[in-house]
């Protein structure tokens, strides 16, 4: 099986890198320096390069250098013998430009899943603290690198999801309604919510067995995690919710249930994780999370992704990121990048566990 190598990366006015260029190590990569030095800001353009988003910003023009007019992140991905060139430009107010192998994409939708990318970074706390939505974008996220059918459908879903709750909004604002109207969004929906709720239960029945392996690893045999899947879809059609959620529709004016509501529950010893989890835990239940997504890319693509770790000592204490640093260094996975704000500490840990690892010291020269 094939890594996905990042050999190289070109910045300008990206974040806080007005100019800059890097060259990469094919395994083993650590980026280190104080905070402010940029370290995120590189995983964050990998990102970009990866799945042509950012993963902090959910608005393109975040990522462009305070006050300047543009920025561009560009760089060559490398999977066996083959090298493509990629780049990532976007000017204030224009449409962002991605290419690859100097050809722009026609949808960005085609870039996914061709360099694989897991990024494990301390904003990831998200996932148990904040509500339904940022769960199912993480499970759409790696869903729609290997399954284009999936992503089709949630594109056309969101699509006609939103005219619905337009029509809604029209109707009670001028107190009328139209059954037959509605009904044309009704079929589209129909039409598309078995394709994603499908795909995610499936998505949702291979993951936890390979969270719960890293789990274990992570945090020993005596604990038990879970992951469900929770939607209205599990026991009814999409016809039957619509046709039974209707009244309510009409009044909260909007669509109140289908696929843009299910959700992932995640548990310790069958109790939702958030509410019994201590912090150490809910770290392990993480990164192990993460660790499982590396697993079902690989499996579902036949590659291994890049492997991006943001902070992981804010995660773990010293001893458990040494192993985890090991664990990621076997064959197993593939290219890794990992920002700590301690240079000799992690210098040390990285070429102990690997030699030829690279570090890269983004600490300022001093005069």
């Amino acid at each position: 099986m094939q890594d996905v190598i990042l050999t190289d990366l070109r910045l300008v006015h990206f974040k806080n890198h007005a100019q800059a260029e890097f060259q990469f190590s094919p395994k083993l990569n650590a980026l280190v320096g104080s905070n402010g030095a940029g370290k995120t800001t590189i995983l964050d353009a990998v990102h970009v390069l990866c799945m042509t988003r950012s993963y902090f910003h959910s608005t393109d023009s975040h990522c462009i250098q305070f006050d300047a007019p543009f920025f561009v992140a560009e760089g060559t991905m490398a999977i066996g013998s083959a090298e493509t060139p990629l780049y990532c430009g976007l000017k204030r107010g224009e449409k962002k430009v991605f290419k690859a192998d100097d050809a722009e994409y026609t949808k960005l939708s085609e870039h996914l899943g061709r360099f694989p990318v897991v990024m494990i970074s301390p904003y990831d706390r998200d996932l148990i603290t904040e509500g339904s939505e940022t769960r199912r974008k993480f499970m759409d996220a790696v869903i729609a690198q290997s399954n284009k059918a999936f992503l089709d459908a949630l594109i056309q879903y969101n699509r006609a999801l939103t005219q619905r709750n337009a029509l809604l909004k029209y109707f009670a604002a001028n107190r009328t309604f139209d059954a037959s109207m509605l009904e044309l969004y009704d079929e589209q929906l129909c039409q598309w919510a078995p394709i994603i709720h499908d795909a995610r239960a499936a998505f949702v029945a291979d993951f936890e067995p390979r969270l719960q392996h890293y789990y274990r690893w992570m945090a020993g045999e005596g604990e038990s995690v879970g992951i469900a899947f929770k939607s209205a879809l599990t026991e009814s059609s999409m016809q039957e919710v619509l046709a039974e959620r209707l009244p309510k529709d009409r009044v909260v004016q909007y669509t109140s249930a289908g696929p843009h509501r299910e959700d992932l529950v995640f548990t310790l010893h069958g109790q939702p994780l958030q509410r019994v989890g201590s912090q150490g835990q809910q770290k392990s239940f993480l990164v192990a999370l993460k660790l499982a997504v590396f697993d079902a890319l690989k499996d579902a693509l036949q590659l291994k992704p890049i492997l991006l770790l943001d902070d992981i000592f804010d995660k773990l204490d010293a001893q458990r990121v040494e192993g985890l640093i090991r664990l990621v260094n076997e064959h197993h996975f593939g290219q890794i990048f990992i920002t700590d704000t301690h240079p000799e500490r992690t210098a040390h840990m990285v070429k102990e566990v690997n030699e030829e690892a690279k570090v890269l010291d983004l600490s300022p020269i001093q005069p």
